[in-house]
């Protein structure tokens, strides 16, 4: 039961928890690492929750996991 949320431009655009996907995480990883190695680092986009919307040049998005800041990048 992680949450999860994704910010555009300071806003937040998605929350979802991690006890609402489909298949574990553990699922997840076994499965893919059938097709390709895994490292440290890696990341596995799985889907969404609510809130997709379009990004355009110049936004700026922050992914959090438990409040956390993890990712940050400007869409160029």
């Amino acid at each position: 039961n992680i949450n999860f949320s994704l910010n555009k431009n300071g806003e937040v655009v998605q929350m979802g928890n991690s006890g609402k996907m489909i298949f574990s995480f553990d699922n997840i990883i076994a499965h893919i690492s059938n097709y390709f190695s895994l490292n440290i680092g890696d990341l596995i986009f799985t889907g969404t929750p609510a809130g997709v919307g379009e990004c355009v040049v110049g936004d700026e998005l922050e992914a959090f996991l438990e409040g956390t800041s993890m990712l940050k990048l400007e869409v160029k």
